[in-house]
């Protein structure tokens, strides 16, 4: 059985195993692998005592490689529902990396490279969440950044006092899901919907309110609502000067963060969490898919390991 003057490289494998798999899973891996024999309690034993373990500060140092070339640096936020003893609870997501766009801007998705990614997750109150973030991507950093992000009004309104100098992009895709909703519910013609994507994607949204307000069969408040949407975002719905900089327009990273940062691991079918061990268990994984990696395996480098 796994002693307690077990090598640093063994625990740091456990560690790094229940940060992929549940915990009764890892100890048959260990043992048909290294013919270690471990307990499912030990394994959660040393998982806690490491993630304890971690500096706090150095997890939400500005993210590094991050600077004023080659390409802008995105930030991206998000919620994701997780399922506690207390019933669901939203773990706040933040995403940021750089990318850099090809030398000639393609007429849909820009391409280009993407770098290594930092996540900033906190379960709770989103003034933690925010602070957290804006040590993670600092407002004064020398950066031309970017914030692609839904609707949601906390997120705008924080970024805008936040970044006021960045970029702020609202996601075309959860525009186009507005748009889609309202050509069903009044059921418009077949063209309606493709020529407001094009509108919009061009960058004439003054001309999609209008459609909008002259589409038959909306209800006048449905109507009013994704008017008054449209308008109130109007400087964020610029896509054609967005695509003309080679910017992404899409959220699509954060949202993928939702599943390969929190859901492959901690939405599994039958799973519910106490708030201590899914905050503990968000704190690794978002350390381990960081350039942050360093901060785990240095600690079992460690006498006291």
């Amino acid at each position: 059985m796994l002693g307690s003057r077990t090598s640093p490289y063994l625990q740091a494998k456990l560690v790094l195993l229940a940060a992929e798999h549940v915990f009764a899973h890892v100890p048959p891996l260990v043992e048909s692998l290294l013919g270690i024999r471990v307990s499912t309690t030990q394994v959660y034993r040393r998982t806690q005592a490491a993630v304890k373990a971690l500096p706090a500060a150095a997890l939400d140092a500005p993210c590094p490689g991050v600077s004023a070339d080659p390409g802008p640096v995105y930030g991206m936020v998000d919620g994701s529902m997780l399922f506690t003893d207390r019933g669901w609870q939203e773990v706040k997501v933040g995403r940021i990396f750089q990318h850099i766009a090809p030398a000639i801007a393609p007429a849909i998705a820009p391409a280009g490279a993407m770098g290594p990614s930092q996540y900033v997750a906190q379960r709770g109150l989103f003034a933690i969440f925010t602070q957290r973030f804006e040590q993670a991507l600092p407002p004064d950093a020398a950066a031309d950044q970017v914030f692609v992000t839904d609707g949601a009004q906390w997120i705008h309104r924080w970024l805008q006092d936040a970044y006021p100098h960045a970029t702020h992009i609202l996601d075309f895709y959860h525009v186009a899901e507005k748009l889609a909703a309202a050509a069903q519910a009044a059921a418009a013609p077949a063209s309606w919907l493709p020529a407001q994507y094009a509108r919009l994607w061009a960058g004439q949204s003054s001309a999609v309110e209008q459609a909008v307000a002259e589409l038959l069969g909306l209800a006048g408040s449905v109507a009013a609502q994704l008017g008054a949407y449209l308008a109130t975002n109007r400087t964020r719905l610029r896509y054609d000067r967005f695509r003309q900089r080679g910017l992404l327009c899409g959220s699509g990273p954060v949202e993928a963060a939702h599943r390969t940062l929190l859901q492959v691991r901690l939405k599994r079918s039958g799973q519910r969490w106490s708030n201590g061990g899914l905050d503990r268990l968000v704190c690794l994984r978002s350390a381990l898919k960081s350039p942050q990696m360093y901060l785990l395996t240095d600690l079992f480098k460690k006498p006291t390991a």
